[in-house]
């Protein structure tokens, strides 16, 4: 197994870590450490995280501090808070902590409403601290859940990516981790982390890809699963790439052909473009004005629509909105009978 720390090295001085850190650390040419807001919620991952970082961090002249976030959702809650306030003692980091008052088990989306939350609050700090990088544990088998939980809800194939090395704020350098290294790390070590109960919970879409789906795809593949994850991930960016750029393309050529009003498309601007590029126009059109994300199936029934005879009908994106094509024109219009 190579070096964890060795490895660490290599993701932060050649996967765009290192150039990202040191375009925003050196503004005004001035040599000072670099912040570092750990997230650390006291599991095996950002620990490792952690340990690793705080190793390293004359070697990368790193300022780190620790946050953590109180969900107040399970018992342990409190423990898990003073566990890693401890681990910030014995280093000398300064540790701060958010703790949720808005959060109830049993609510309406509530891991996206936490997932918001601790976005929020950890650029807050961070800004309070006077700016650096926010670091995550994010790490290989989490890639692996991403890009099949976005498979399983039906993304478009040029969007099969998982979480970047750099996003903003946000640094994750443990992304070519696997959750085994980083156990194996802290029991060599003689390091100590804390479960999360709610990762065993069936009540979760992702605890059952973990538990249940991703151990099946490894016999399936032979243990070959991250490979091939990896592999759909570079060809979905590509093909991004591609859409992206053709889709720029089509935009300058056609501005001047386009409807000055937000809600209309002249399907006339359509008519030259290959198919692929007609998914991302009506795409881009629809996403753009009404904030939906659609489905693969519904763009197609689309699609289809256009490529009928019929000058006149109509067809429900959601309850809120309606897609209709009046002769040479795809009109957007809220539904009125919601």
């Amino acid at each position: 197994m190579e070096n964890l720390l060795q490895k660490l090295h290599k993701n932060w001085e050649h996967i765009q870590l290192a150039a990202a850190i040191e375009k925003k650390n050196n503004i005004k040419k001035q040599k000072k450490p670099l912040t570092v807001l750990v997230s650390v919620s006291g599991g095996c991952d950002s620990v490792a995280l952690l340990h690793l970082l705080q190793r390293q961090r004359n070697l990368f002249d790193l300022e780190p501090h620790i946050l953590h976030f109180n969900h107040q959702l399970r018992p342990e809650s409190a423990q898990e808070q003073d566990f890693v306030k401890s681990i910030a003692e014995h280093y000398e980091i300064p540790f701060h902590h958010k703790t949720a008052k808005h959060l109830k088990s049993g609510q309406s989306a509530l891991q996206e409403s936490a997932r918001e939350w601790r976005i929020e609050e950890s650029r807050n700090l961070l800004n309070f601290l006077g700016g650096g990088f926010i670091a995550t544990g994010h790490q290989a088998d989490d890639q692996i859940e991403t890009l099949l939980l976005k498979w399983l809800r039906g993304t478009h194939i040029s969007n099969m990516q998982g979480m970047q090395w750099t996003n903003e704020d946000f640094i994750r350098p443990l992304l070519n981790f696997k959750k085994s290294e980083l156990k194996e790390y802290l029991k060599t070590n003689k390091l100590t982390w804390m479960e999360d109960t709610s990762n065993q919970s069936s009540a979760y879409l992702r605890n059952r890809v973990r538990i249940e789906l991703i151990p099946l795809l490894e016999e399936l593949t032979r243990h070959g699963l991250h490979s091939r994850i990896n592999d759909l991930s570079e060809q979905s960016k590509i093909l991004r790439k591609f859409l992206d750029s053709n889709y720029d393309t089509w935009e300058k050529s056609h501005k001047k052909q386009a409807s000055n009003t937000q809600d209309v498309l002249h399907i006339k601007v359509l008519e030259q473009a290959d198919d692929l590029i007609v998914h991302e126009i009506l795409h881009n059109f629809i996403t753009a004005h009404t904030g939906l994300v659609l489905s693969f199936r519904k763009l197609q029934n689309i699609f289809d629509q256009l490529r009928k005879d019929s000058n006149l009908w109509e067809m429900n994106l959601s309850q809120e909105w309606i897609i209709k094509k009046s002769g040479k024109k795809l009109c957007l219009q809220q539904n009125k009978e919601k």
